[in-house]
């Protein structure tokens, strides 16, 4: 089995005491994952207080490795699971009685212009010489619109989110199913956000840059197969989502220098990959003109 227990550093703690993720993932076993039709560990004990979860252990299914980055199977793959997923829970009534479940307008996502303020000189003095000026020109013009552009999706259709899609939290079988573990960021939230954080960073920039058109395309035509609506989700909806959002998901890196260990040297190498492809995406697909930008912010 696997013990999950909280952080012992103190930063961590004061994180995940603000974010409620402990809480979360412990409401989560035990109201949501009884019903969940993709593969999730079962937890054969679920503690609230103190957190405490022990959890049924994949082998032999095989873990993601988020620094080495996604093969173009394992990435079809995630974005399969990750479709039938967001399908299964389109719009479900069940959503809006997950009364301790975030939605969009949680207080992490509208405070962070505050964390950004104290964080962003950090990131510029470790990233400002390595990264497109224009990018982090965007960066500084959008966190006060954010906000704003959280309120203009609050009609948007809503599924359950994972918020944190990436190949670390991904076990892949020889069957070609996919697990996921870690639900201390599910959220209430259009589906496009997971799909954002995975194809923006669980790539390499060659790999993203070659098959990030086809695996929109691909999750877009999983989501209908699994009975969402044509004309709920479409292509270009994804992809404008796709644009908007890894401007977001730049300004959240930005943000979250402070968060980081530099004790710890993986943790450290997975931020870098995170900052590296997800600038590398804004400024290939010129990002910031989706939210109406110009190259001087």
């Amino acid at each position: 089995v696997i013990v999950k227990l909280p952080t012992a550093d103190p930063g961590g703690q004061f994180i995940g005491e603000m974010m409620r993720l402990w809480e979360r993932e412990h409401r989560f076993y035990l109201d949501v994952a009884p019903l969940m039709q993709i593969r999730i560990p079962r937890a054969f004990v679920n503690i609230a207080e103190p957190p405490c979860l022990v959890l049924e252990d994949l082998a032999p299914a095989v873990v993601g490795d988020h620094v080495a980055g996604a093969t173009l199977a394992q990435a079809e793959q995630a974005i399969d699971a990750i479709a039938r997923h967001h399908a299964t829970w389109f719009e479900h009534p069940l959503l809006e009685t997950f009364t301790w479940m975030p939605g969009l307008d949680d207080p992490s996502i509208l405070t962070l212009g505050a964390t950004f303020e104290v964080g962003w000189p950090l990131f510029l003095e470790r990233f400002g010489d390595e990264l497109p000026d224009r990018c982090l020109r965007w960066c500084e013009r959008f966190v006060g619109d954010i906000p704003e552009w959280i309120a203009g999706h609050f009609d948007e259709p809503i599924t359950l989110t994972h918020g944190d899609y990436r190949l670390d939290n991904l076990f892949f079988s020889d069957d070609g199913s996919v697990a996921m573990i870690d639900w201390q960021l599910a959220m209430r939230a259009p589906g496009q956000a997971d799909f954002v954080y995975f194809c923006a960073n669980n790539l390499t920039v060659e790999m993203r840059r070659a098959h990030e058109d086809d695996l929109l395309e691909r999750y877009v035509a999983g989501l209908h197969a699994g009975g969402v609506p044509i004309d709920a989700v479409t292509v270009d909806s994804v992809r404008q989502g796709y644009l908007e959002g890894l401007v977001f998901y730049a300004v959240s890196f930005g943000a979250s220098l402070l968060t980081i260990d530099p004790a710890n040297e993986r943790g450290t190498a997975l931020f870098e990959a995170l900052v590296r492809r997800t600038f590398a995406a804004v400024d290939d697909l010129d990002a910031g003109r989706s939210l109406g930008f110009d190259d001087d912010g």
